[in-house]
């Protein structure tokens, strides 16, 4: 029963809806359905005295990571947005005990996986159909159609209002305006991340799955056409490293086929420029190394912004407090950030947190690149976590309601490979 939930909870990830217990609070489903699942487990746990389940490195890390996290309040300028952080953070990183307490063997580690993939593979559908009717109904329809009708249902009333104060739907690309595929999601940002980080997987169960295989080819077509609808460069850039990183973990044949795949993608979005659907997605991936591009010199000036807080406060400014350290009159909502989230980790909760936090990431690509060796599916661990890692050096997911999950889950598996047997 324990199990079954879990799995529900990761189809259901990228289709939650928010509720509204007042005019100002949004409150995830899976906030509330994480920390339940997380004390029926405590409870299980506690009565099998099965604790010793729950014990590992990345545990330990997770659990300093927390510590450090809360003690920031000690320097924060606003205590309440603050804590309203922390109760964020402790509603969603249950998930990893409860992944790494109930997903410990390959059979349950795939049926997750499955679910995860589902979930993605439907809203990666309803993502598209978002993007599609643009061209047939006209952008204004659409957005004001989603602004009014679907948005505060998926996230909330009083996000969606802010969401929509600074919008990110839209992308101008060779002097033709886009609306991004983002839907249900808040921006295209985080959509990119989770299908990004879900699309190896999807790869891998294609690959190594006895059984429906046809499904799970059409759920890694659709979640790469996702992605690349999203026109968001940092995903971009995080599936070609990803690639590039996995080729020693693949045969010879594979690689080649990986190889011949970004070469592909590269013919594709560079030399057919008057295609009417490559030509604004080649703009995006060319202006991603273009230093002088508008938005990428106004990231270097937040990096170099975020920098020199970090280099005054290296025990961080508090967490939640990194809006008011740049700018006083800001409110709890001004998306003012450093689009990095290692920046954003040592700016709020010191620098010694943003390396607890490296190093997480650093142990679960360790632990996955291990068993890959052995076991093929797993390269899917390598390749996602290396696509959070990368797309992280511009974008701060850690407090998304839809990727701070995933990246826990993931990172559970990783922790539970140790103890899978192997191919060999």
């Amino acid at each position: 029963m324990l199990l079954s939930a879990l799995i529900f909870i990761c189809a259901l990830l990228p289709l939650q809806f928010a509720l509204n217990p007042t005019v100002t609070i949004d409150l995830a489903i899976v906030r509330v359905l994480i920390p339940f699942l997380f004390l029926a487990c405590f409870f299980y746990a506690f009565k099998y005295k099965t604790f010793s389940k729950i014990k590992n490195f990345s545990a330990y890390l997770i659990a300093i990571f927390l510590l450090l996290a809360t003690g920031s309040v000690l320097f924060s300028q606003n205590i309440g947005w603050s804590f309203r952080k922390l109760a964020f953070l402790f509603s969603i990183f249950p998930i990893y005990f409860v992944a790494l307490f109930l997903l410990d063997t390959d059979q349950k580690i795939r049926r997750a996986i499955t679910a995860l993939v589902f979930g993605g593979a439907i809203v990666s559908s309803l993502a598209m159909v978002q993007f599609g009717l643009q061209f047939w109904l006209g952008i204004d329809k659409v957005y004001d159609f989603l602004a009014q009708s679907i948005m505060p249902f998926f996230i909330g009333n009083s996000f969606s209002k802010e969401v929509l104060a600074y919008p990110s739907w839209l992308v101008n690309s060779g002097g033709t305006t886009y609306m991004r595929a983002f839907a249900p999601f808040p921006d295209p940002h985080m959509l990119s991340y989770y299908v990004g980080m879900l699309l190896p997987w999807a790869v891998a169960l294609w690959a190594t799955s006895k059984s429906h295989k046809a499904f799970f080819l059409l759920a890694s077509f659709v979640l790469a056409v996702c992605d690349v609808a999203t026109f968001t460069r940092g995903g971009y850039l995080a599936l070609i490293v990803a690639a590039i990183v996995i080729l020693p973990l693949v045969s010879r044949k594979t690689a080649w086929k990986i190889l011949s795949g970004v070469t592909l993608f590269i013919f594709l979005f560079f030399v057919v420029p008057k295609n009417p659907v490559t030509n604004p997605v080649a703009g995006r991936i060319t202006s991603t190394f273009n230093i002088n591009e508008g938005s990428n010199q106004g990231r270097l000036a937040i990096w170099k912004q975020a920098l020199t807080v970090i280099s005054k406060h290296p025990q961080g400014v508090g967490i939640g407090s990194y809006p008011l350290a740049i700018n006083p009159e800001a409110t709890y909502r001004t998306p003012i950030y450093s689009h990095n989230i290692y920046l954003d980790i040592a700016a709020e909760t010191g620098i010694i947190t943003a390396l607890i936090f490296i190093l997480i990431i650093g142990t679960s690509l360790t632990n996955f690149w291990r068993i890959s060796r052995d076991n093929s599916f797993y390269v899917a661990g390598v390749a996602s976590i290396t696509i959070f890692t990368i797309h992280s050096l511009v974008e701060n997911p850690l407090y998304s309601v839809h990727v701070l999950p995933l990246f826990l889950i993931i990172i559970a598996i990783s922790s539970n490979t140790k103890n899978l047997p192997t191919n060999k």
